[in-house]
């Protein structure tokens, strides 16, 4: 009786410590880039790009060292954003602004999750002060962030 009842312990306790495995998350997986990528054809030694926000004043740059890949976000509160660029830090020419126009598309990811916002690209507008010109790619701006969506080529006198 005792031999069955130390068999019957040690059989709770293997299937515990396994359940307990089994149920253990590898990783977070609400923790997903929600981030459209702008590649450019060379890498710049600065390129500066600043959210505008209707109403408020412009948000901090977010700069980035000899790049020619960049990720920026699209706003998930309109189908409208809009970021100022620039080449470099030390330029006294104007920056350039992109104005995206993009639908949002609700999506579900999971119960954990919960949903988050896929965005289709419609047109992106610039001014064209230091960029000549733009080319969509991809439309589609998902949460993978190893897509590339748009590519910006900037005028040759810059």
């Amino acid at each position: 009786m005792i031999k069955q009842q130390k068999y019957l312990c040690f059989v709770l306790v293997a299937l515990c410590c396994i359940g307990w495995v089994a149920c253990t998350q590898q990783r977070q997986p609400c923790l997903t880039p929600k981030t459209a990528s702008v590649p450019v054809d060379t890498a710049l030694i600065a390129a500066v790009f600043t959210p505008l926000v209707p109403g408020k004043s412009a948000s901090p740059d977010t700069t980035f060292s000899q790049q020619s890949l960049f990720t920026i976000s699209l706003s998930p509160d309109d189908t409208i954003c809009q970021w100022l660029f620039s080449t470099d830090t030390l330029t006294t020419i104007a920056p350039d602004t992109l104005t995206f126009h993009y639908q949002r598309n609700l999506q579900f990811l999971s119960n954990a999750c919960g949903y988050t916002y896929f965005y289709t690209l419609d047109t992106v507008i610039t001014t064209h002060r230091i960029i000549d010109s733009l080319h969509i790619i991809n439309t589609s701006v998902t949460n993978n962030v190893n897509t590339k969506h748009l590519q910006i080529f900037i005028r040759p006198d810059y």
